[in-house]
This record gives structure tokens, sequence and C-alpha cells, in this order.
């Protein structure tokens, strides 16, 4: 490869490793600590005998790859015992395992997605497999957060978005799949699906997919339904694998995701109800206002398919049962998408899903019109010029929130060191005396750790050593019953000394005020004071 054709990648590689490398010489694996050290106190927990318990999403296969990363380290201990304890103690080295595997896997799907841009298109495809392949990243204000944040949530680039341009490759030379073929891609799309529930999506959009594909092709309507049964058959194999590892959690998990769906509100919360027609325009407003480039690109999408349609029916023209089958699926997975998110919209980051496949769409119109009468070439290169300084402009944003929420990490860390020291000075006891209770959200490493463990319980004699006299209690702005295994400690039950509540709305801090507690004194010279609150000795 000469130097001139590597400049492209060099462009495509660059905004993500420059987040990336800053990110990391900027770390914040504690801001917030939710839900990746969930994951991580999980998929630590079987190397103790135990099994997979945060099964809210499922998320096993989130589960299985963090394993995988720690039994990695495994042959470098002498024991099982000291692995176990060094990865407690220093679970930032876990953090960064996980965040080098998204960075392969992202810069992977990526360049994967240069390619086959590349090589499908025929006018500005240079300039078009740049703006597609880097317009996750400029869309939604989370995409470059998702190449360094352990989280299921995480995902949609790096799998969803691969395993759609993995499905367009396999359909793209137009001949029929083998049984093979169509099993591996139904397996891979079970596998996402089980990462987090919306991701079902894929796999019903490959079936849709697979199934048109295969009557393009000029397979009759029985042949065409044993494609798609080899398809769903692998995705159903691929489901059953991802649920093997919770098997005994099941039940506990179809209970939770039952009361999700019978409610309105977020995680089971608000009014009984499937879904509401209200929340069409308020998840509408929401989206308007807060991922507004997202929401333009639909439009344009969607403006771009108008007109396909109607230069159809005035000369018609030939699509490919590839670009047909693949337009088909994605359209009716983004309505699935769109239906599913409206009744979460309030969680923003679910939205990346979206953003993860409106790409993919743009992508089969470009190719699709490229056969078109008339010239769409100054729209085309628009659009894509818009995507690349969209990419471009998110970056410096990206990089001030992540090095802001690195400040504050390490201000939190040194206010409550400081904290701890003068209140047990004034007490005249050691500071490992001092009783301290972490709200939700506050991002300190031994917050994070116990919270995590709160859910887990896999760990409690290790965290405990590490944090002594240290407890954390969930408080949210929101009532919903958590899918929670064990009773979590009530900040009634708990003599403590200090609670750290950096403030979410849940009304922990009037609670605490209420009864007797006080900000630490000014005279301390501690920032971030009015999150401190100290008990009144009797």
């Amino acid at each position: 490869m000469t130097l001139i054709k590597k400049i492209p990648y060099a462009l495509l590689l660059a905004p993500i490793l420059i987040y990336w490398g800053y990110w990391t010489l900027n770390s914040s694996y504690w801001f917030p600590p939710d839900p990746g050290a969930w994951y991580f106190l999980d998929s630590l927990a079987v190397f103790a005998g135990k099994t997979y318990v945060y099964v809210d999403h499922p998320g096993t296969p989130v589960h299985l790859i963090g394993s995988l990363l720690l039994a990695l380290t495994l042959p470098f201990f002498k024991s099982r015992e000291s692995f176990i304890a060094y990865h407690i103690a220093r679970p930032e080295t876990f953090f960064f395992m996980a965040n080098v595997f998204l960075l392969a896997i992202n810069s992977l799907t990526a360049i994967l997605f240069y390619q086959t841009v590349r090589d499908s298109l025929k006018k500005d495809k240079t300039l078009l497999a740049l703006a597609l392949s880097l317009m996750f990243f400029g869309l939604h204000p989370q995409s470059y957060e998702s190449l360094t944040f352990w989280s299921h949530n995480s995902f949609n680039y790096p799998f969803g978005a691969l395993w759609l341009i993995g499905l367009y490759r396999a359909l793209r030379p137009n001949l029929p799949l083998d049984w093979k073929k169509l099993a591996f891609l139904g397996f891979t799309a079970g596998t996402l699906g089980m990462t987090q529930m919306y991701f079902l999506g894929w796999l019903a959009a490959g079936t849709l997919t697979t199934f048109i594909f295969s009557r393009r092709l000029g397979r009759t309507t029985r042949r065409a339904s044993g494609d798609t049964a080899w398809f769903v058959g692998g995705g159903l194999l691929g489901i059953a694998a991802m649920l093997a590892p919770i098997t005994h959690e099941i039940p506990r998990f179809a209970s939770w995701f039952t009361r999700i769906l019978s409610n309105t509100g977020v995680y089971g919360s608000g009014a009984s109800g499937f879904y509401t027609l209200e929340m069409i325009p308020q998840s509408l407003a929401f989206w308007a206002t807060s991922v507004p480039a997202l929401m333009a690109y639909l439009l344009a999408g969607l403006t771009l398919l108008a007109a396909i349609l109607l230069l159809q029916r005035k000369s018609a023209w030939k699509i490919s049962p590839a670009d047909q089958a693949m337009l088909t699926g994605l359209l009716a997975q983004i309505a699935m998408l769109l239906v599913v998110l409206s009744k979460l919209y309030l969680k923003l980051r679910y939205m990346l899903a979206l953003t993860a496949v409106l790409p993919v769409l743009l992508f089969l119109l470009f190719k699709i019109l490229e056969s078109a009468p008339g010239n769409f070439g100054l729209l085309r290169r628009t659009l894509a010029l818009l995507a690349l300084i969209a990419a471009a402009a998110a970056l410096p944003g990206a990089l001030n929130i992540q090095a802001k929420k690195a400040f504050v990490q390490r201000d939190a860390a040194l206010a409550r060191s400081l904290v701890v020291t003068k209140l047990a000075q004034s007490r005249h006891v050691p500071e490992t005396d001092i009783v301290v209770i972490y709200g939700s959200g506050t991002p300190i490493k031994c917050a994070g750790l116990l919270m995590a463990n709160n859910w887990i319980r896999a760990f409690d004699r290790e965290i405990a050593r590490l944090c002594p006299n240290q407890f954390s209690i969930y408080d949210s702005a929101v009532e919903i019953e958590l899918n929670i295994l064990y009773p979590v400690p009530q900040l009634d039950e708990i003599a403590w000394d200090v609670v750290v509540s950096p403030g979410n709305h849940s009304g922990l801090q009037d609670t605490l005020r209420a009864a007797g507690a006080v900000n630490v004194p000014g005279a301390w010279g501690v920032n971030r004071a009015a999150w401190f609150f100290i008990r009144p000795e009797p």
C-alpha cells in the first residue's frame, strides 16, 4: 500500500486514536462506575466459583468477554487467590484491557466499513467511505465515550454496525447463501441480542432481510422460508448459548424484563401499561433537542428513500437483490428501534443503537441512487462533508468533558481522604474507624466497587479489606425495584460518620439534613464540601 493510499486510513483512525489516547492519559474509571464495575466483578466472580448474577440486559457477551480478558492474566499469578486479590486491588488493569479491546474492535469496524463503502460505490467513494465510517462519532454526544466505557451500550458500533456490514458483504455477490453461512449470521445476531434486549432488532431485521433476499434471487417461497429457517435457527442457538451461563438466573431476568414491559417508566417504574401514544411526541421532542444531528440525518435518509420510491414509479430501474433486501431490513429495524427507544427516551445512551444503524442505511441509499436517473452529487457530497465536520467538531467537546470527569474523580478522592483525616483527628480515633457511606454516583474507587458488590456479593471480604468501614447505598430520583439478589444496606441501618452524596435529585441530601447532618466545616479547606455530610456527635 502506497503512502497516498494510507492517508484515508490515517484520517479514519485519527479521531478514534486521539480520543482513546487522551482518555487513557486522563482516565475516569469511576465516573461513572455503572455498569462497568458490575460487569468487572461478575466476570471475575467465575474465578471464585460463582455464576453471573448481573443479568438485567442480560449482558452475557459482556460477561464472557470480560472473563476471557481476565483469564489472559491468570498465568502470571501463583494462585487463583492472588489473581483475585490483585484484580480487586487494581481493577484499573482490567478496565485498561477492556478499553484496548474496545479500541481494537471499533477500529476494525471503521476500517471494514470504509473498505465496504469504497468497494461498493463508484462516485465520491473515498469521501463517502470516510464520512459514513466516522458518522457514528458525530451524531451522538456519547459516541466517543463508548470507545472507553465498559458497557453493553458500547457494543452498538463495534458489534452492531460490524454485524450489518458483515451481512451486507455476505449478500453483495447476489448469490444464494449456504446453510452454514446463514446459520453463522443468525448465531452471531442471536448472541448480539443477548447483550442488550434492543439488539434483538438485529435478529429480526436479519430474518426479514434473509427472506427477501432469497425471494429476489428467484427462489420459491418454500426455499426462501428454508433459508430463513437456517438463519432463525442459528439465532435461537446463539440466544441459547448466551443464556446457558445464566441458567439459574433466567426466571429472575424474565421477571425483571416483564416488569419493564408492563410499566411505562424506566426500569419498571411509572404507571402500568406497555406503551402510551404520548411517548411519541415526547420522545421526538426530546431527541430533536438532545441529538439534533442524528434526527436531521434520519430525516435526510427518509427523504432520500422517498426520492427513490418516487423515481422508481416514474422511471423504473433495477435494484440488486442485496441492496433491496438490506434496505428493507434496515428500515424495519429502525422502525422497531424507534418504538422501543421511545419508551425509554430519557435514557439517551440507548439512542446509540440508532446512531450505529443509520450510517449503514445511508450507505445503501447512496448506492441505490448511483443508478437512479438524476444527479444527486451535490446532495451526496454535502451530507458527507457535514458528517465529517460533525465527527471532527464533536471531538474537542468530548475531550473537554473527559478532562472534567478526570479532574472531578481525582478531586473527589482527595477530598474524601482529607475529610476522613480531619474527622479522625478531631475525634481522636484511627482513620479506619471512621464509617463512610457513599451515595449513588460518587466517583470514587471504593464507592464503585462497593456499590457493584452489593449486587454481585462475591467479594465481601476482599473489598471490605480494601475499603474498611466503607459502605454504599442506592439512592435514585426514580422509585424502582432493583433486580437484585440480596438486601442492600439502608442509611438507617449503618452507624455512619460521613455520608458522601454528590446529589442526584434523589432527596438523600434532604434526608441527611433532616437527621441533623451538616457539611464539613469550611475551615477544613475541602473541595466539594457540599458532598460531605457529618453526623453530629451525641
